[in-house]
């Protein structure tokens, strides 16, 4: 792609994602929370009403681009052909219901299969997370540089203790500095981008949790692989790493030794 398109497709893209600023206060004021498998698994009209904007957005603007979204039935698309969108609406559904932060939007642009923008939108902070194909990633417009290599002695790591069994649980923390667990794959992956983490692990990922990630990784020299060290493929997820490279392969080797990690 031209940088001149990528440009202005990005341009156009973050001016849509300003305009978040002044409809999500109105949908929180009103938000109307149901289920969708369980009484966990919550969604809202703040999900709903995001995506369907993007997705008017898309019509007007970009209407030969595909939209791979949570909120929506994708049968129709192929997204590795062409155009495509991954949206996560809301990530951390739950942290936006029961607490009203710690949540962010989700989006990736593909062609072809390539990523080429990402965006992670950590609204209640006003912190854009953004990168580009060659280009480099960027936080509000500040370039973000390469995290420094950290020793999972010294790393902060990230993963849900509900879906690890207790040998694995306590073979991450006795390896590791420390544990912490924000309840959203962006914002838990933004603390691995900036180096605050050391690595996060998500044992059942959907592609609009990661769909932004791989960008990142690829900018910034990060380690994004399945939990067998194999290359992960967006159009359908799965158990997945986003690691610094001096932890990558200890945690690995911790999450399948034994009787290994239990799938959510």
């Amino acid at each position: 792609m031209e940088k001149e398109q990528l440009i202005y497709i990005d341009d156009a893209v973050r001016s849509w994602l300003e305009t978040l600023d002044k409809i999500i206060p109105k949908l929180i004021e009103d938000m109307v929370t149901s289920t969708k498998q369980n009484r966990f698994d919550l969604v809202t009209n703040v999900d709903k009403s995001i995506q369907h904007n993007f997705e008017q957005f898309l019509k007007q603007n970009f209407p030969e681009h595909q939209l791979f979204a949570e909120e929506k039935s994708n049968e129709e698309v192929h997204p590795k052909e062409g155009h495509v969108w991954v949206m996560d609406p809301i990530d951390g559904t739950t942290n936006l219901v029961k607490q009203q932060e710690d949540y962010c939007i989700i989006l990736g642009y593909f062609i072809d299969g390539e990523p080429m923008l990402s965006y992670i939108y950590d609204y209640p902070h006003g912190q854009l997370y953004k990168a580009a194909k060659g280009y480099g990633a960027y936080v509000n417009g500040k370039r973000l540089e390469k995290p420094e290599s950290i020793d999972l002695q010294d790393a902060i790591i990230s993963f849900n203790t509900l879906v690890m069994n207790d040998e694995t649980i306590h073979g991450l923390n006795d390896a590791s500095f420390s544990h912490r667990f924000i309840g959203s794959c962006g914002l838990d992956s933004i603390r691995v981008i900036k180096g605050q983490f050391g690595a996060h692990v998500n044992t059942n990922p959907k592609p609009w949790d990661i769909a932004a990630q791989f960008l990142f990784a690829s900018e910034l020299g990060l380690k994004m692989t399945t939990l067998d060290n194999m290359e992960l493929d967006f159009s359908k997820a799965g158990p997945f790493i986003i690691s610094n490279n001096a932890c990558h392969e200890e945690v690995l080797g911790i999450l399948n030794s034994g009787d290994g990690y239990k799938i959510q």
